[in-house]
């Protein structure tokens, strides 16, 4: 039985120390879902325009509103996946290389923030 210890206690995973995390991507999960939901509903349903193309969407980004809007989306939708991905290293990467992808993600994650900013917040009316 000492044998199945020790492969319970390495395989544990984000178990050991992943309620937060757990908790925080069921919560991004259901942000992203209303987000989808109202962005979808007020883009195809409630939207004056007949046809969504570049002059609507540079004239919806030039509000603050919306940029705050679209930044929100991209922010939980980049921290969802980025902390499922942290749960799957967690999971199934029991070397040195937990580290390595660990901050491989992190640096994604910051490089598609950065990238979401530069393109959201340009645009004026």
């Amino acid at each position: 039985m000492e044998y199945m210890r020790g492969f319970i206690d390495r395989y544990h995973g984000s178990g050991k120390s992943g309620d937060l995390s757990w908790l925080l991507q069921r919560v991004s999960g259901v942000a992203l879902l209303v987000l989808l939901l109202g962005h979808f509903f007020i883009e195809h349903f409630a939207g004056s325009a007949s046809v969504l193309d570049y002059q609507h969407v540079a004239a919806r980004l030039a509000s603050t509103g919306w940029k705050a809007f679209d930044l929100t989306f991209v922010v939980f939708a980049l921290y969802h996946g980025i902390n499922g991905i942290f749960m799957v290293i967690e999971d199934y990467v029991h070397s040195g290389w937990r580290v390595f992808w660990k901050g491989f993600f992190w640096i994604v994650g910051i490089l598609y923030l950065v990238l979401a900013a530069i393109t959201i917040l340009p645009f004026k009316g």
